[in-house]
């Protein structure tokens, strides 16, 4: 890790040595292997908290979408979140999957109790509040991290990943908390762009759109605000956090990325591989397979052309 990321997680661990024992950590996203899946950042998010398990009180925050709530029966609230702007109330509640990994839930039908993907309609479109979506998502992990939500539970270290939580950073920043954050950069593409009116909607302060804040282009941008107010950044690999400070794949924001990098706020981790899964006990494979089974190998790929 970056030299400047080594200073955030031993304050950290020392905050959470001196109040529970262990490091706990709040992850938000938008996508879990185990409830819901739409590219790479579920397979990340089901993989990384179980992996941080041995050393750390990680728990997850997620969107109430449809899906999910038909998995998880019997959620047991544990607070709730204020309107804020035109952002709805909501509840949080929570639960456990099979293996006892605590998952929050933010329940908000008007908001993700829809057809379709995450993300857009059936058609493919995104849905056009999604502003409003995701900044209901980030403001309401910050008050569960400040402690504001489970009166049981704080969060020593806030993960965010992507746009869609990018502004979870901001958010602790403008409720005033201390509490440091970590941005996972899985695809800069993706950058969550919209109107600056944006900005009213979502209850982000007025001051806050300039360049080294929300602003990108005259438009608001999730991810930049992110990249503005976390703590330390990384990204799915070493090479990728190195490409993304260029001008061929920085996005436009290679200017910002090259400074956090060279503020040693940018690290790439390379993103590692489930050693649960066996092949050659897989019962959802054609045919289970093993190291130098090719045959079996052979059989699974003709399975599905």
């Amino acid at each position: 890790m970056g030299k400047k990321l080594d200073p955030i997680l031993h304050e950290v661990m020392r905050r959470g040595s001196s109040r529970a024992g262990t490091l706990r950590v709040l992850f938000v996203t938008t996508e879990m292997d185990d409830f819901v899946r739409v590219g790479g950042l579920a397979a990340v998010s089901a993989a990384l908290p179980r992996a941080l398990r041995a050393w750390s009180d990680v728990r997850i925050i997620l969107p109430g979408y449809h899906d999910l709530l038909e998995q998880l029966t019997r959620v047991e609230i544990v607070g709730q979140c204020a309107a804020l702007a035109e952002m709805p109330a909501c509840s949080i509640g929570r639960r456990a999957t099979r293996d006892g990994l605590p998952v929050y839930v933010l329940l908000c039908p008007e908001l993700y109790d829809r057809p379709g993907t995450p993300y857009g309609d059936e058609s493919g479109h995104d849905w056009p509040d999604n502003d409003v979506r995701f900044a209901r998502l980030a403001s309401a992990a910050a008050e569960l991290a400040m402690g504001m939500v489970d009166k049981d539970w704080a969060a020593d270290l806030v993960h965010a990943n992507d746009w869609q939580a990018a502004l979870a950073p901001a958010y602790l920043a403008w409720k005033g908390a201390k509490t440091p954050s970590i941005l996972t950069i899985h695809n800069l593409a993706y950058q969550g762009l919209f109107p600056r009116e944006s900005l009213r909607r979502i209850g982000a302060p007025e001051d806050s759109f300039h360049i080294e804040g929300l602003e990108f282009y005259d438009k608001l941008s999730f991810l930049k605000g992110g990249l503005n107010f976390a703590s330390h950044l990384t990204t799915v690999s070493a090479t990728y956090a190195k490409e993304i400070t260029t001008p061929e794949l920085g996005c436009g924001l290679e200017g910002l990325l090259s400074k956090r990098s060279n503020e040693e706020r940018l690290t790439g981790i390379l993103n590692g591989i489930d050693e649960t899964w066996d092949p050659s006990v897989c019962p959802q494979l054609a045919q289970p397979f093993s190291a130098g089974d090719w045959r079996g190998k052979q059989a699974n790929a003709d399975y599905i052309r």
